[in-house]
């Protein structure tokens, strides 16, 4: 899989050799995870997951159980479907899935129409602050790939992000621009959103929806461990 934009990546050895171990594949079509994961020197594949993401929410005690066990069951699909067409195959699958929490507690994925983005807006985030949650989960094939389970890591992260106060006239021209749309909680912070969004703590790139330093994290303490 070529790279979609020309940063520099962070070349380190035992990175760059993961290729010739694994087949690497990250379970997401989103172009902003692809950017960010570009900028470790892995070979990977793009390979969306068919996780349906209807769990009911309310089945959940918390906001970061439910993201993380959507970025679970996402990363298990792909690594069971890659699994039935390549059996010998040894598989290191990378699934995230990224929300939105407001204030109150509600959770926020994509909105549902140009509607739902206004309304999330203005009555969710304008003047507060949410919580990004996202969850990112491993699959990874230990050493014997046919007697042994797959190696599981999860972790959640959480940043905290202050709006401005949003009038109607800004909220309507940042929905006409049709960017909420494929964005948890309906917004961008890495784009147009930065015109409103008053106050970060915590992971940028979480924002942007991949956590970069706790998914290095993840892989340095597999390497740590002799598992990758």
């Amino acid at each position: 899989m070529s790279k979609i934009n020309t940063t520099p990546s962070l070349a380190l050895p035992w990175i760059e050799t993961l290729a010739n171990r694994f087949r690497v594949i990250l379970a997401s079509g989103s172009p902003r995870r692809r950017e960010l994961l570009d900028r470790l020197d892995i070979k990977y594949d793009v390979i969306p997951s068919g996780f349906a993401e209807d769990l009911d929410k309310s089945q959940f005690p918390s906001a970061k159980e439910y993201v993380l066990e959507t970025a679970s069951r996402k990363t298990e699909e792909v690594y069971k479907r890659i699994k039935r067409e390549q059996p010998s195959a040894r598989l290191m699958v990378i699934g995230a899935d990224t929300v939105v929490v407001s204030s109150d507690g509600v959770i926020f994925e994509k909105p549902a129409s140009a509607q739902d983005a206004a309304t999330v807006l203005k009555a969710k985030l304008s003047g507060k602050t949410n919580t990004v949650l996202t969850g990112v989960c491993l699959y990874v094939d230990g050493v014997d790939i046919h007697s042994s389970q797959p190696i599981v890591e999860k972790t959640v992260e959480s940043t905290h992000v202050t709006f401005n106060e949003l009038d109607d006239s800004l909220i309507n021209a940042y929905v006409s621009t049709g960017e909420p749309m494929d964005k948890a909680g309906s917004y961008a912070y890495q784009s147009l959103a930065c015109f409103f969004v008053k106050e970060i703590q915590g992971d940028y790139y979480n924002v942007v929806g991949f956590p970069c330093a706790r998914f290095y994290q993840m892989l340095l303490e597999l390497h740590q461990k002799s598992i990758i």
